[in-house]
């Protein structure tokens, strides 16, 4: 999934560079027929293009139409849902961008390892000293216009290691960005999978209350035939009569909290919400295999992508703080300059040519590139307290996450057997109020505990799959089929 959504980032990135470079060969005349050939094709790709800029973006996020588009026929399943929000949620789409920046970083400080080529076209007017005038008292003097080009090429030979260590600085902080990517696809897929879960948690509640609510009315329908035939109370039936009330009652907030997962789910996916998002309702989840606690810190600590990142940041801080101390040191530098003048007035051409090298170092600069050096050892450490800190919060996700993960095994077999005896109690309560065996606040009770226990299992059920998910999460995976 991951692949698949770099892919997509891949060929809309080979669509702009088509675009682009369709676009600067237009202004060649031996390429026109070649970008005519082709105006159709960079037309399009620039609409394409267009409608990801400004607020069409808002436009396309909050079209009716569009999620018509998306939404299939069929409920998704997760990995449907997974693979929606890898291409549609936003934050990916930022993350992605912000590994681009990286890459240009890093061209930016390798282009310290290559010369420096400029060509300037300068023209001046000299007021020129000459020799002894006529008066013998005065110096002759000559006003001209001078025009000439100028080619200057120049090259640092050494800074001691700083342009190095910038590089290496560079590179570290472009793979922090693209493990921070790697992480941005995990937080998508983790709030996707918790978005899922609470939704079909929210419809099993729906499913449970509708059962509900027809053990109410059972309840009030043999309380309705027992008051006719005067085996029972006025106030029996005003008790059957509330509980199927109270029932209709809880199945429309459920059904409301349903609306509210609908909504939820959709926003991290980055679409609109609309009631034709439905997803395919999960079974029971088979119980995982859980590994040692020490195998998950240590696989987690290995796997997290956030992690890397810290680690990653730390290096580009260190190699900051050598750049730094580097700077304090000279700089040698070469060049060639050459130059072509024109005197007005004055025939012929004077050529110049100039090669040099020298050393320069600035002694003293106002504490500049010591207060520079300062703040990249503060922000070293920073970086190496921020990586300590991350390491304790992940160990704690992973001790937290494991016991929860535990009890809810626990929990689900509990609730599983609650379930079970309340709707077998419920059954003989009924039949034995039928009989007049029992009262109706017995019925009413049983009635109560099933609908608890139902809830029960489905809560228990969610907490199962949540505390899967948060598990997987922490240890830097994403669930797989």
């Amino acid at each position: 999934m991951k692949d698949k959504c770099a892919k997509s980032f891949e060929n809309l990135s080979l669509k702009l560079s088509l675009f682009l470079t369709l676009f600067a060969l237009g202004g060649c005349g031996s390429f026109q027929e070649f970008v005519s050939l082709n105006e159709q094709k960079v037309r399009e790709i620039a609409e394409k293009q267009r409608q990801r800029d400004g607020e069409e973006i808002l436009e396309n996020a909050l079209s009716s139409d569009l999620v018509e588009k998306i939404f299939c026929d069929h409920p998704l399943d997760l990995y449907e849902l997974l693979d929606l929000a890898f291409e549609r949620n936003p934050s990916t789409k930022i993350a992605w961008r912000q590994a681009m920046v990286a890459s240009a970083q890093k061209t930016k400080t390798e282009s310290a390892f290559y010369p420096r080529l400029g060509v300037s076209l300068n023209a001046a007017r000299v007021d020129q000293l000459g020799g002894m005038g006529t008066d013998k008292k005065h110096l002759t003097t000559s006003v001209s216009t001078v025009a000439y080009p100028q080619v200057e090429i120049s090259y640092s030979l050494l800074k001691f290691g700083a342009h190095r260590e910038q590089s290496h600085g560079a590179l570290s902080t472009l793979k922090a960005a693209n493990f921070q990517f790697n992480q941005t696809l995990q937080d998508v897929a983790y709030a996707v999978e918790l978005g899922y879960f609470a939704l079909n948690s929210a419809i099993a509640i729906v499913h449970a209350n509708e059962q509900n609510l027809e053990d109410a009315k059972v309840a009030l329908d043999a309380a309705k035939n027992r008051h006719q035939s005067g085996l029972a109370n006025r106030q029996d039936l005003l008790k059957a009569q509330a509980a199927h009330s109270a029932a209709v009652f809880e199945l429309e907030n459920s059904r409301s909290a349903v609306e509210m997962a609908r909504a939820r789910l959709a926003r991290v996916m980055g679409v609109q919400v609309s009631e034709k998002l439905r997803i395919a309702e999960g079974n029971e989840n088979e119980i995982p295999d859980v590994d040692n606690m020490e195998n998950l810190i240590r696989k987690a600590l290995e796997m997290r992508q956030d992690m890397r990142a810290k680690w990653e940041t730390l290096e580009a801080k260190e190699h900051a703080l050598k750049s730094k101390a580097y700077d304090r040191y000279p700089e040698v530098v070469a060049g060639l300059s050459a130059s072509r003048k024109k005197i007005k007035d004055i025939p012929g051409m004077y050529n110049n040519f100039e090669a040099y090298i020298g050393l320069k170092w600035d002694i003293f600069d106002g504490h500049l590139k010591e207060s520079e050096q300062l703040m990249a050892y503060e922000e070293m450490k920073i970086a190496r307290q921020q990586l300590k800190l991350k390491a304790l919060d992940i160990s704690s996700e992973v001790w937290e996450y494991f016991h929860a993960l535990k009890s809810a095994i626990q929990k689900l077999d509990s609730a599983k057997e609650t379930e079970n005896c309340a709707l077998e109690a419920f059954n003989y309560t009924k039949e034995a109020y039928g009989n007049g065996l029992s009262s109706f606040t017995d019925l009413l009770t049983s009635q109560n505990a099933l609908s608890v226990a139902r809830k029960q299992l489905v809560c228990a059920k969610n907490d199962l799959a949540v505390g899967w998910v948060q598990l997987a999460y922490c240890t830097g995976k994403i669930l797989e089929k």
